[in-house]
């Protein structure tokens, strides 16, 4: 119920009154904990950005410190034939790299197929491939194509064997045996069970064809009886001496080459109603050394003269292994990235004929880059803290935190570790880190350059600390200055730490102020509301009050004006 005036009727208290009373009320009570509450909220901002410009610091800090920054390497030399890689850690050296020779993978072409649904069989068998050691078979039939018979290659073999098609030229396309791995023991071997059927153009092995005779059983030598001779046949670097005389069929030969040989390398194979002797070296692949002779030269020529040796796959690279001279001694190896000459160094071989000369040695760059970020991390908290902490007469400023000791002492004693001079007399200044009169640092990256390369070993040491072994056996650890003010950045902003504590005081005093500004409105708001209630009830009085006295007033001047007449 507004009040147009409260008290004996004629305005003495009104609803404007009641509202300025109030007003001086929350001026007096409420509006100084507002203000308390906004300065806290500053300090609380205040304090947000210095624990996160505290933590940011001590990140380079820990950097620093860290033992690893120093074992970083780098490796200068490197070209287009030899790349050295470094890990950190690894011992500071050089090294001569020559007359390399790139480590090659196994190639082996097939003979011509038409195309890749070209059938790879007349019946069934299995093909087996070998490398190193390893034997990978492949069951086929009548109906397995080139491209069946490629895919089953490349399941079976797990990628150490990669198959694949390649179309040279019209109606040509060829298998091509790719070995996954370069070295001398990656040779790729082709072979077909005993009773397979695998086309002429999927065999490797070396095999002698003879010429055409007119049936198994003719003879193989002639000439005027009695006579003998032998026919030699030299294959995988071994000679077997076959021998034959007038009465010897071709059947015959057939059967005492494989006695001979003490396997079944000799075959019948008719060709219409002919017949050829087939003889397969024993050798796995190609066999430079096989060859027939008549001993007597009484054969048939069509067993020495009328021949063909051929083979239908061609290897087309060679497996080899790579080797160069490592600092003048010659070195091998399967393949082309050497990891076990030195621990952590690795060695790739680019191109053949190639050479380098490699310098391993200690990253000061890294060091460089994380000093240059310290520097200006520390400006960038050092600012702050002045102006928290400071006044500015002048620009009639006060910092927030102005004659707050705990966050006065964060500047003075990290200048006091930066301005300190170690057992060994070094000191950042010395490194390139310098203070001016306002208390900002620079960072000349020559100067430190200069001096940490005087002794890496003594500057690390400086930097990051060092534990070093006594003759007892007993061990010495030496902080370094970053090792130091790790320790001091770290009181404050471990959990627990100084810039915690202030914090959740911070937040603490918040709530604290926040509640004290609800209860204090609360009881100025139910006091003036009591009070309006009382001085309604006084207005109902009043103006009752006021009624009756107009009424006795009427009565009276009436009483009066009778009188008077």
């Amino acid at each position: 119920m507004a009040i147009s005036s409260v008290g004996a009727g004629a305005g003495i208290l009104t609803t404007d009154v009641l509202d300025k009373l109030k007003a001086a009320d929350v001026a007096a009570t409420v509006t100084p904990i507002d203000s308390k509450i906004t300065l806290q909220k500053q300090k609380n901002d205040a304090l947000n950005l210095l624990d996160s410009l505290l933590t940011s610091f001590q990140s380079n800090v820990k950097a620093l410190d860290d033992d690893s920054l120093y074992q970083k390497r780098t490796v200068s030399g490197n070209n287009d034939s030899v790349s050295v890689t470094a890990d950190t850690g690894v011992k500071v050296q050089s090294m001569s790299i020559s007359d390399t020779v790139m480590a090659q993978k196994n190639v082996v072409e097939s003979g011509a197929f038409s195309s890749g649904e070209d059938k790879v069989a007349s019946g069934e068998g299995t093909m087996t491939l070998s490398l190193n050691g390893e034997d990978f078979t492949v069951d086929y039939t009548s109906s397995t194509t080139l491209d069946d018979l490629k895919e089953a290659i490349n399941t079976v073999s797990g990628g150490k064997i990669i198959a694949s098609t390649l179309q040279v030229g019209t109606n040509d396309t060829r298998l091509v045996f790719t070995s996954g791995s370069t070295g001398t023991d990656q040779k790729i071997i082709i072979k077909d069970s005993t009773d397979g059927s695998l086309v002429d153009a999927l065999k490797q092995t070396d095999t002698i064809k003879s010429g055409l005779f007119t049936a198994s059983d003719s003879l193989v030598a002639s000439g005027t009886p009695p006579l003998s001779g032998s026919y030699e046949i030299t294959m995988n670097n071994t000679t077997y001496s076959v021998n034959y005389d007038e009465t010897t069929t071709l059947s015959q030969l057939t059967d005492k080459i494989n006695t001979a040989v003490g396997s079944d390398v000799a075959s019948l194979k008719q060709v219409g109603s002919s017949y050829q002797l087939l003889i397969g070296s024993t050798a796995e692949g190609e066999d430079s050394t096989f060859k027939v002779n008549d001993v007597g030269g009484f054969l048939d020529p069509k067993l020495t003269a009328d021949i063909t040796n051929n083979t239908a796959t061609e290897e087309i690279l060679k497996a080899s292994d790579a080797s160069f001279k490592y600092n003048g001694i010659t070195i091998t190896r399967p393949t082309n990235t050497i990891t076990d000459i030195v621990v952590g160094v690795s060695i790739n071989l680019l191109k053949d004929a190639g050479s380098a000369n490699i310098n391993i040695s200690q990253n000061v760059q890294a060091v460089n880059d994380e000093l240059s970020s310290f520097v200006t991390n520390y400006n960038t908290l050092t600012s702050q803290l002045t102006s928290m902490t400071t006044s500015n007469v002048d620009k009639g400023t006060t910092g927030i935190f102005n004659g707050d000791s705990s966050i006065n002492n964060i500047t003075r004693e990290i200048n006091k570790l930066l301005t300190s001079i170690n057992s060994d007399g070094l000191s950042l200044s010395q490194f390139g880190i310098d203070l001016d009169e306002k208390g900002t640092m620079s960072f000349n990256n020559s100067t430190f350059t200069t001096q940490f390369m005087k002794d890496t070993k003594l500057s690390e040491k400086f930097f990051s600390g060092m534990t070093t072994t006594t003759s007892t056996g007993g061990t010495v650890t030496n902080d370094g200055i970053f090792t130091s003010m790790s320790s001091l950045i770290d009181r404050y902003t471990k959990t627990n730490g100084i810039m915690d504590t202030l914090t959740s005081g911070g937040k603490e005093e918040s709530t604290r102020l926040t509640d004290g500004k609800t209860k204090a409105q609360t009881l100025i708001d139910a006091r003036y509301e009591a009070m309006t209630a009382r001085f309604i009830q006084y207005d109902v009085m009043m103006t009752k009050l006021t009624n009756q006295f107009s009424s006795l007033q009427q009565q009276i001047d009436m009483a009066a004006n009778g009188t008077a007449s």
